[in-house]
């Protein structure tokens, strides 16, 4: 028929590429949706980038290379069948996916680390600081470790010919344990947060929901499972290429799920329900104050307007006769405001300005 366009992925009997690329390019549009609008609305709310929200997008641009990556190595022989890829061909798809693989771990690493950041100010006690810190340095390690077994598990000078397994290291046993340690910080990820959400004052309705979308991470350990099965069965293949589709499907929905998922706690106001008692101000000395430190104090908003009209961004200062003994006036005010039905606890103002 004239006009008609030509298929953007064809699929034959002899090439099934083409379910990879589907898989690539719908899942990374849903990922940049979300992603973009989880950035906006805390910018637009906040008008403060956080490090979590860096950590995210980093795993984002990461997330899009490693898309370009998977989509070079279909391009070049993966789905394919073994006798139908020259031996050009079969170079670059093996440069390809090597390199895509290493890109999936460090966005995957990124994804976690922006979630262990978005609860940081939940850990208000030195244990719980202590938890989340470790865990953060299980993943940094993890995340290392693995990068490196990946790029070196086989022989030099050419460690991205990963389908000769007499010059290579154990993959299989290599993926299992990468996947292992993955699936474990995932679920200390979702658990470490719900525990001490049980501390927090919060109306039951708002503690499920937020507990929900912490535990919608268990989609990324249902994903791995799956991905790591048929990754073990590609490598045990005599038809790498061929095999590898499925494999690739399930990297793309594990890395783009991770991505999501720690988008997704933040997005809407669940998370700026939350801060209010948290870190919804933060105090510092006031030093234009002529009565000297700790004669003044100054309130900046850091979130959503508040029911008593300050606007994000707002500054009060604030002049007492009494302060509150902070351990640090550069810190938020975990201290201060213990739960979202209290009344103000700011026991004595002599004198306050807003600006």
């Amino acid at each position: 028929m004239a006009g008609t366009l030509p298929p953007l992925f064809e699929i034959t009997a002899d090439d099934h590429g083409g379910y990879g690329a589907v898989a690539i390019y719908t899942l990374l549009a849903l990922t940049v949706v979300i992603v973009s609008t989880r950035l906006s609305t805390r910018w637009f709310i906040g008008r403060v980038i956080h490090p979590d929200d860096i950590l995210l997008g980093i795993s984002l641009l990461l997330g899009i290379i490693q898309s370009v990556l998977a989509q070079l190595a279909i391009s070049n022989g993966l789905g394919r069948r073994l006798l139908n890829i020259g031996d050009h061909q079969l170079e670059k798809y093996l440069k390809y996916e090597y390199a895509a693989q290493i890109f999936l771990i460090a966005t995957i690493a990124f994804s976690k680390l922006s979630l262990g950041l978005l609860f940081k100010n939940l850990m208000t006690s030195r244990r719980s600081s202590i938890a989340n810190q470790t865990l953060m340095g299980v993943i940094i390690a993890w995340a290392i470790a693995s990068i490196i077994a990946l790029a070196l598990r086989c022989s030099m000078p050419t460690p991205w010919k990963w389908d000769k397994p007499d010059q290579c290291i154990n993959q299989a046993a290599l993926f299992q344990a990468i996947a292992a340690l993955n699936i474990l910080t995932d679920i200390a990820l979702v658990v470490l947060p719900c525990l001490l959400l049980r501390d927090v004052q919060l109306t039951k309705l708002k503690r499920f929901r937020i507990m929900a979308l912490l535990a919608s991470r268990f989609l990324v350990c249902i994903a791995t499972g799956i991905e790591i099965k048929y990754t073990v069965k590609m490598l045990n293949s005599p038809d790498m290429p061929w095999a590898n589709t499925n494999s690739t499907i399930w990297d793309q929905a594990m890395m783009n799920l991770s991505i999501i998922t720690t988008a997704l706690p933040s997005l809407g106001r669940l998370v700026i329900e939350l801060q209010p008692s948290i870190h919804a101000f933060t105090i510092n000395d006031d030093p234009s104050d002529p009565r000297g430190p700790g004669a003044g104090y100054n309130f900046s908003s850091m979130g959503k307007s508040m029911d008593h009209g300050l606007k994000p961004g707002t500054s009060v200062q604030v002049t007492s006769g009494w302060r509150e003994s902070l351990k640090d006036d550069g810190e938020s005010t975990e201290g201060l405001v213990t739960g979202a039905d209290q009344q103000n606890v700011i026991q004595q103002t002599i004198h306050f300005e807003v600006h």
